[in-house]
């Protein structure tokens, strides 16, 4: 079977980067996965992505080395099941706030005996390797989304949970959970402070912690903070800020 190196590289305490896939879009998931990413997750949470489209994205993902990951609509065995057949090499788990929901992640991403996985047909087989169920249950990574204060009160419990490989903290839903979502919460103490409440427990514990970033320079300040699983921004923002940027550039300079 394939190598997962994400998960490769988390395990040895290794910063690893991606990006976020909003677009539904075959050209678009395979030009952000040669753009250099160590993974690119298509989100299904958010995204208006089916799940024909999700396995087109990740045939087009299959042709970089670039590790296809998937957030998935939210923690459910069928769900599941159908993304890692599709291809994905791990999950992202959104809205986890306890360490039941965690172990019900693990187990409906892992066949028996470790899980509930259902055994059945799936394209992994061609990109993977044929000895894919074999191995699966070491390759695949289950990341928990912490992006709830209650989360963050939980945080050493749900990260001590075996078979989760690491966190995710979404910081937009973190701050609507604490009164914070209108903006300008990047401001506030509190949130933070939460922030830092999870990497404390997440290195207590010695579970990865990642964050989304909406900025390079984020990505290296969380980096040098000590987050291993950092997405930077997403499809749709890159592609709007660099055009916005275009366009305001040549109207700058434009005769009056």
């Amino acid at each position: 079977m394939r190598t997962n190196t994400v998960k490769r590289l988390l395990k040895e305490g290794k910063p690893t980067i991606g990006t976020w896939l909003n677009f539904p879009c075959v050209n678009s998931a395979e030009a952000m996965a040669h753009a250099g990413w160590d993974w690119v997750t298509v989100d299904m949470e958010h995204g208006p992505i089916d799940y024909e489209m999700l396995n087109n994205m990740f045939i087009a993902i299959g042709t970089t080395n670039a590790v296809p990951m998937c957030r998935i609509p939210n923690n459910d065995p069928i769900h599941i099941k159908r993304i890692l057949d599709a291809g994905a090499m791990g999950i992202v788990v959104p809205m986890v706030c306890s360490a039941d929901e965690a172990a019900d992640a693990v187990r409906n991403a892992k066949y028996p005996p470790e899980g509930i996985r259902s055994a059945g047909g799936g394209r992994w087989r061609f990109w993977a390797g044929a000895d894919y169920m074999q191995h699966a249950n070491d390759e695949i990574v289950v990341i928990v989304q912490i992006e709830h204060i209650d989360a963050v009160k939980k945080a050493e419990e749900i990260l001590s949970v075996p078979g989760v490989d690491g966190c995710f903290i979404g910081p937009n839903d973190l701050a609507w959970s604490m009164g914070l979502g209108k903006g300008g919460f990047d401001k506030e103490p509190a949130h933070a402070e939460a922030v830092a409440e999870v990497l404390r427990a997440a290195k207590k514990v010695g579970t990865p912690a990642g964050i989304h970033c909406r900025s390079v320079e984020e990505v290296s300040l969380r980096i040098e903070q000590g987050f291993q699983y950092c997405a930077c921004v997403n499809d749709i923002q890159f592609m709007f800020n660099t055009a916005a940027a275009a366009a305001k550039q040549i109207r700058d300079r434009m005769p009056k």
